[in-house]
């Protein structure tokens, strides 16, 4: 009975042993012992996130496991008297989730704690009004109508979960002290932007929004949102970029 029961809880079973036994890396996907995504989250998603939507039955069970392990190390604060909701947590985990969903390492340990403001607001830190934020020392803040406004439109390529995610995937990976693909890739597109002046190129031709061009934090970021939002445009305007992402996210979302 146990047999039969991991064979249809475990994620990519047969291929997790497989690797165990020829001492190969592990599936991306392989989890022993999926946690199981709440009924209220499932049929939120299902109404409302169209890349979880799309995937089949043996993924949604994936990310519904990811999305719970990331809201579990993850302390949500609200701020100006705005309620913490389920919506808010699952907007957010899923944004985080969706970034990483082609990497192993997917629950951005570095960061513990998450702030949601209404609306945009003023940052210490920055000395102007934000409506995001993401820090090294650990913290993520967002504002809820701009996180909603973001989702409200999926192919603007503006979406502040994506983009501050984006910052903090940077972050997390930069501060490992091991290479990893993630590091190898993005050391390749870096390069490749630098020596190639994408950032203005992306501006002037109209494929990423100007505020792509500030710096290569940034670039990313905005690059990221299009990735997501609307990879076939980003596909036909920067092609050898759009692959070098798509390898340092182990996803390609382009319909060719």
């Amino acid at each position: 009975m146990f047999v039969i029961y991991l064979s249809i809880r475990a994620i990519d079973l047969r291929k997790g042993l497989r690797a165990l036994f020829l001492f190969q890396s592990l599936p991306t996907y392989f989890e022993l012992f999926p946690r199981r995504l709440p009924s209220l989250y499932k049929r939120y998603l299902n109404e409302n996130d169209r890349f979880f939507m799309e995937l089949s039955p043996n993924l949604q069970r994936s990310f519904g496991s990811r999305i719970m392990n990331f809201l579990d190390y993850k302390e949500f604060q609200t701020r100006e008297g705005l309620g913490l909701t389920t919506e808010m947590k699952l907007v957010i985990s899923s944004a985080a989730v969706r970034i990483t969903f082609g990497l192993r390492n997917y629950e951005f340990s570095l960061f513990h704690t998450i702030i949601i403001f209404p609306d945009e607001y003023y940052s210490n830190y920055s000395q102007q009004s934000v409506n995001g934020e993401t820090s090294a020392a650990g913290v993520i803040v967002f504002s809820w109508n701009d996180l909603k406004y973001g989702n409200s439109i999926p192919d603007d390529s503006i979406n502040l979960g994506y983009h501050e995610f984006a910052h903090a995937l940077f972050l997390e990976h930069l501060m490992e002290p091991y290479n990893n693909s993630f590091k190898d890739h993005y050391r390749e597109w870096l390069l490749f932007v630098k020596n190639n002046d994408k950032l203005g190129e992306s501006v002037d031709k109209h494929i990423f929004r100007d505020y792509a061009a500030t710096n290569e934090m940034e670039f990313f970021a905005v690059a990221l949102e299009n990735f997501f939002e609307r990879p076939d445009h980003f596909k036909e305007g920067l092609p050898v970029l759009y692959v070098l992402m798509s390898k340092m996210l182990n996803q390609d979302l382009a319909s060719s």
